[in-house]
């Protein structure tokens, strides 16, 4: 009875793994085969740089047909063969238990032969018990690491090739979905350990975004959302609310997926006023029989929006990718940003979607190379301020954006402190030198009326200085360029026109709420709109001339048997002793 059992077993698993062979047709994949081989010759933009023989490739993956049993290994041979060409960016659109991840939390460099841990994902590792950062990857998962590298599956590339070569470490850090990760470890203080990546705690990110205020300064940092067309809004509403700091800190890091450029485009476009080129494509156009020719363009970005005219420092880092790194570089080509931190994800080109005949799933392919407007390659693009990462238990890039913020915050400071008192000294000097005037040619002589168009036409021109101030720094108080420089902000909105004055009354309102501007300023500014709009002033600080008088009159005050109270509040001293010390006719009735 029990050899019965035994032998029907037997018959079963037989027949049960003939049918999964038998379901696997080789003719299907070999078709599938050449339509892959044939798509990278035809489309793939970067197959000449990788320098990957082909035909190896062709002649290789054809003898694997034959021995593929089943679905998943069908899947593994598509994937290893897009591996050959080292190109993250070049991918299966599915995977299964046994396929590679795509990124690990950590990432390593050949150093003088070593395979060192140079950057551990700070923003997305919630903790670490000690720091790995520079220490040698001697073995993974008890296998010599650089034998490990000469067993990855791939067999047409050259593995003694450095880019390869770290290509291949790192995917062999993202390791299989099923498979441990445990490394033997060097650290810098020469101590051995075993280190199990898959214990790390990744954190895990709610919303789109985040944002805070750090140090006066806005940090708005992408949570892997770039593809997220509601990503754009949701930046609107935190940029909105960050108009007011000294700066922006856009952290990229967390956007290791990519995403599109109408997430891109629409961020960029807040943090200019005009039309700007951020990126360069090119592209080979192939005919049959015919010579390849290229095709290259420009992108822009257009203005939309209120405008962020302040400081922008961009963070990037080795999980910041595609159109992470499209936006990175992106800002530097506009001129609006510094960027920080390592290189990135180094993913190459513009990826396009590529389907099977057989297959129920597809593949990307790079079609077209991507640029810097100053011609630098996407993917070898280096930060203009690079960091070195010496720890996972602070963090470096962001200090560092900050300090770019702070420090270039204190030197305007200065200037403006300096530019704002000049101003204030041109628009004085003409108006301090009207009573000698009016004196020596008297009111209404043509020699009078130039005097007032040469404060006028010097008006026109400090006026442009200081909104381009007030546009990029905000009304600064007293506090940031001391009393005399926001003083003289004052001063020359006070001198301007009508439209712009109600424009940045609202700046000067928060101004002297913050204690950062005098109350008498407001008064000031106040009643003179009042009075242009022909309504009564509030304060009583508007006078006009009479010419029947031959004096300046006060305006007329909206209740004017209170108006002391209102001006005391603001700091004024009573109206009598203004019309008093400046020689006004203040005649109205309680």
């Amino acid at each position: 009875m029990e050899k019965s059992i035994l032998i029907l077993l037997l018959l079963l698993i037989t027949n049960l793994t003939f049918g999964q062979e038998n379901r696997i047709d080789h003719t299907k994949i070999e078709e599938d085969l050449e339509e892959i081989i044939n798509d990278v010759i035809r489309n793939y933009v970067y197959l000449e740089a990788k320098n990957v023989d082909i035909n190896c490739v062709k002649e290789y993956y054809s003898n694997e047909i034959k021995n593929i049993k089943t679905e998943e290994e069908t899947v593994l041979f598509f994937e290893y063969f897009l591996n050959e060409f080292y190109d993250s960016h070049l991918l299966l659109n599915t995977n299964r238990k046994s396929s590679f991840r795509l990124f690990a939390p950590i990432y390593t460099t050949i150093e003088n032969n070593k395979l060192i841990v140079a950057n551990v994902w700070q923003t997305q590792v919630d903790s670490l018990n000690q720091n790995i950062v520079g220490a040698e990857i001697l073995k993974f998962n008890g296998t010599d690491f650089q034998e490990a590298i000469i067993d990855f599956p791939t067999h047409c590339n050259d593995k003694n090739n450095q880019e390869t070569r770290e290509w291949i470490a790192n995917k062999i850090l993202a390791g299989r979905y099923n498979e441990p990760r445990i490394l033997t470890l060097k650290l810098l203080d020469n101590k051995v350990i075993e280190f199990d990546l898959d214990k790390i705690k990744i954190k895990k990110d709610n919303g789109l975004l985040t944002s805070k205020i750090v140090n006066g300064i806005g940090v708005i940092r992408i949570n892997n959302s770039l593809g997220n067309d509601n990503l754009v809004t949701e930046f609107d509403k935190a940029l909105n609310h960050l108009m007011n700091t000294n700066g922006i800190i856009l952290d990229l890091r967390n956007t290791p997926n990519g995403g599109d450029s109408y997430e891109a485009r629409g961020i960029m476009s807040r943090f200019i006023t005009e039309k700007k080129p951020y990126q360069r494509h090119s592209f080979i156009e192939k005919s049959e029989g015919n010579p390849d020719v290229e095709r290259n363009w420009i992108e822009y970005v257009i203005p939309r929006g209120e405008t962020y005219t302040k400081p922008v420092i961009v963070l990037v880092g080795r999980w910041t990718g595609s159109m992470g790194e499209g936006l990175a570089i992106g800002f530097e080509g506009i001129g609006r940003a510094e960027i920080v931190g390592s290189e990135m994800r180094r993913l190459a080109g513009e990826v396009y979607d590529f389907g099977f005949k057989y297959q129920n799933y597809g593949y990307k392919l790079s079609t077209a190379k991507l640029y810097h407007i100053n011609g630098t390659a996407r993917e070898k693009y280096v930060p203009t301020n690079n960091i070195k990462q010496t720890t996972a238990e602070k963090d470096e890039f962001l200090q560092k954006g900050l300090d770019l913020i702070l420090s270039n915050y204190q030197v305007s400071k200065i200037q403006i402190r300096e530019q704002l008192e000049l101003l204030g000294a041109k628009d004085q000097t003409l108006r301090l030198l009207l009573p000698g005037a009016e004196e020596k040619f008297g009111r209404g002589t043509e020699e009078y009326d130039y005097f007032w168009t040469l404060i006028h036409q010097q008006d026109s021109i400090v006026l442009n200085q200081v909104i381009s101030i007030i546009d990029t720094f905000g009304w600064v108080g007293k506090n940031t360029v001391g009393e005399k420089a926001n003083q003289a902000l004052w001063l020359i909105i006070q001198h301007a026109d009508l439209e712009t004055q109600e424009t940045y009354l609202p700046l000067l309102k928060e101004s002297v709420k913050k204690g950062e501007s005098e109350g008498w300023h407001l008064a000031f500014l106040e009643d003179r709109i009042l009075m242009r709009n022909k309504k009564k002033q509030i304060y009583g600080t508007q006078a006009v001339w009479d010419n029947d008088l031959k004096k300046n009159k006060i305006w007329p005050i909206v209740d004017v048997k209170t108006v002391n109270q209102r001006r005391i509040q603001l700091g004024l001293e009573p109206i009598e002793e203004y019309v008093k010390s400046n020689g006004y006719v203040f005649n109205q009735k309680e």
